[in-house]
């Protein structure tokens, strides 16, 4: 080898080294860096802006390009849709082109556990001519661009009412962009909601877009239940949502009173509209019962008393639906109930509405029986169930008073009847009668 030669192997060495030191330096200077404090800073502030939020993570770890942290923790602003936000145990690669371009490009994205509370404050006021506005922070340069994020467990919760509350528990997801918002699909985990049988979640497809959350398409379940809902939630304004459900248990959405009386399983639709947030929720819809079994209630005991039949004390219904109305919270809203029809074919049949305001009712119905179950009951038929078509004779009851113990008018009219027949009976007829009439007073 001449000595030029050696010369130009010893520079091209020398030259690799230096590369090679250089890469080393470099790739432990953005080791260091990806890792300290001013870039876990910068990190946080464009998650921050992406969420509408104030927030922290926690230490970033980096290695092999994936970057670990214990959690991250934020506070919505008033633009955001939640008011506290925790992730745990999150895990995301990175792309290395998006850091020369200040652009934080997560290919994946995925968080164990995630806690989110939604917004239930009023919007920020705007600042008056008596109070100086908070000069803005300036805004960071770093973006984040999320291209796929999965959460393996999540809870989310709202209202801020008794009426109003509800949380999702145990829901996993997935989340990709789309067009400037967030496409999710949820499944498992349970729904809860007041007033409400819980729901174990099958699948729900949302789409997120910055002031509302549309709800494409859901399915839930409650044992042999299925529930379906759609709709939009706009945060800070309204939530319209509408749902179609089969065969969900009746017994949880009645008063504890009426769990003994009343059983069966409903199906039907029904709409909700919110104000938000913490607005009392209006719902509407319309009701049919399956399998129903009416037992225990008073007035029909008084018919079977009356009638000498025992079928009144446990009634078998074979039809039953209704359209109704609900505003205002709990037992202290108004329920307003339409077209009612309730019957147990080849024995009674009731129809008409009421209003239910305050735990009390207040209702106006017509009530049919069959004229064989009047034949021990003295001038029933001539006197109070005057009306006969569709196979029943019918009198109009009125019914009033608190829900879980009512008040009616037709056991007074059925005794008044049989006085009056009493009246007209001849001597040899009268004694039989006033013994009929002395058992059908209440003891």
């Amino acid at each position: 080898m001449t000595k030029f030669q050696r010369r130009a192997a010893w520079s091209i060495g020398s030259l690799l080294g230096l590369l090679g030191f250089i890469a080393l330096a470099a790739r432990l200077g953005a080791g260091w860096y990806l890792q300290s404090e001013r870039f876990r800073q910068q990190i946080t502030s464009a998650v921050g802006h992406e969420l509408q939020a104030e927030g922290d993570f926690r230490p970033l770890h980096f290695a092999d390009g994936t970057f670990h942290s214990d959690g991250y923790a934020a506070r919505g602003k008033s633009s955001a849709f939640f008011s506290n936000l925790r992730a745990d145990q999150i895990r995301a690669v990175v792309n290395w082109r998006g850091l020369l371009e200040r652009r934080w490009e997560v290919d994946e994205l995925s968080v164990q556990n995630l806690d989110v509370q939604f917004a239930g404050r009023a919007p920020e006021p705007t600042p008056t001519g008596e109070t100086k506005p908070t000069a803005p922070k300036k805004k960071s340069r770093w973006q984040l661009d999320l291209r796929r994020g999965e959460v393996a467990q999540s809870s989310w919760h709202w209202g801020t009412t008794p009426a109003a509350t509800g949380s999702v528990t145990g829901a996993g997801f997935t989340l990709l962009p789309n067009d400037g918002g967030w496409l999710i699909d949820a499944h498992g985990g349970t729904l809860a909601q007041t007033g409400w049988p819980s729901l174990t979640i099958d699948s729900a497809k949302l789409r997120y877009t910055g002031p509302s959350l549309f709800v494409t398409e859901s399915s839930f379940r409650n044992g042999a239940g299925h529930l379906a809902v759609d709709g939009e939630i706009r945060f800070h304004r309204t939530a319209d949502l509408q749902a179609r459900f089969e065969r969900i248990s009746l017994t949880p959405l009645l008063p504890e009173d009426w769990r003994v009386r009343l059983h069966g399983d409903l199906s039907g639709t029904a709409r909700v509209h919110a104000s938000l947030p913490g607005g009392d929720p209006r719902i509407e819809g319309n009701l049919q019962l399956q399998d129903g079994m009416i037992e225990a209630i008073p007035l029909l005991e008084q018919i079977a008393t009356f009638t000498r039949t025992e079928r009144f004390r446990t009634v078998a219904v074979t039809r039953a639906s209704l359209e109704f109305a609900q505003s205002g919270p709990g037992r202290s809203g108004l329920t307003t109930v339409k077209n009612l029809v309730l019957e147990s074919e080849g024995l009674l049949r009731v129809e008409g509405s009421c209003k239910i305001a305050g735990g009390k009712i207040d209702g106006h119905f017509q009530f049919g029986v069959t004229a064989a179950s009047l034949q021990w009951l003295p001038g029933s038929q001539a006197r109070v169930f005057t009306v006969a078509h569709d196979g029943y004779s019918w009198t109009p009851v009125h019914l009033t008073g608190p829900v879980d113990h009512p008040h009616e008018d037709l056991s007074k009219r059925l005794l008044a009847a049989a006085a009056g027949e009493l009246l007209q009976k001849s001597p040899n007829d009268l004694i039989d009668t006033a013994k009929s009439l002395l058992d059908l007073l209440p003891h």
